[in-house]
């Protein structure tokens, strides 16, 4: 990856190795040090990247990202409950960029804006990945803002309030992008599966 937003060159930085969901994860008791955060909300911050980006080939530079900036500012947070919704802020930030970007340089003609091609699980039917590819397509031609609120709206189930917080945007805004983004995506079935945006359903 090329260096970008004032990041220091890939090849000058440690790699932080994705800690996977099976492994055994640090006690709530060690939940302030960078090591055991690292290991606790890793896997956490890679699903909510995966879904942001779409595709996987960003992602590990997207969590690499997250930790490094958590990793400055964690002695700031003095709750280990809190810790969790602000790695998912900087996250949602950190993939606001990215897809701008990628958008950006496909509208200069130095990337090909193809359709994403998201992580699926292995025994995913024709059919499904079909479906998949289809809803990407339409979310790539999406606002990154508006494309963000989306997925976590839709793909994360989370509440309106906590995405509003997520993206540092009013309740009001979340619904208004909402309301754009459906009418632009249109009719894939996928969007026939969740909930209106005015309900209040999902996680928080």
């Amino acid at each position: 990856m090329s260096g970008h937003e004032g990041s220091p060159a890939k090849d000058s930085r440690p790699r932080l190795r994705v800690v996977a969901s099976g492994e055994a994860l640090a006690p709530e008791s060690e939940a302030l040090s960078f090591e055991a955060v690292f290991r606790r909300y890793s896997p956490y911050v890679a699903s909510i990247g995966l879904r942001l980006l779409g595709r996987d080939d960003e992602l590990d530079d997207l969590v690499q990202d997250v930790f490094f900036e958590a990793h400055r500012g964690l002695s700031q947070v003095r709750e280990p409950g809190a810790i969790k919704g602000w790695l998912a802020r900087i996250c949602v930030r950190r993939a606001v960029r990215r897809l701008r970007l990628r958008r950006a340089r496909a509208f200069l003609s130095f990337d090909t804006l193809t359709h994403d091609q998201p992580m699926l699980a292995k025994d995913a039917s024709p059919e499904a990945r079909a479906e998949v590819a289809r809803l990407y397509q339409k979310l790539a031609q999406l606002p990154a803002l508006d494309r963000t609120i989306w997925v976590l709206r839709y793909l994360e189930g989370e509440g309106l309030d906590q995405i509003a917080m997520l993206c540092a945007c009013s309740r009001s805004t979340v619904q208004r992008r909402l309301r754009e983004a459906q009418l632009r995506i249109g009719g894939s079935s996928t969007i026939s599966l969740v909930p209106e945006p005015g309900e209040e359903g999902g996680a928080s």
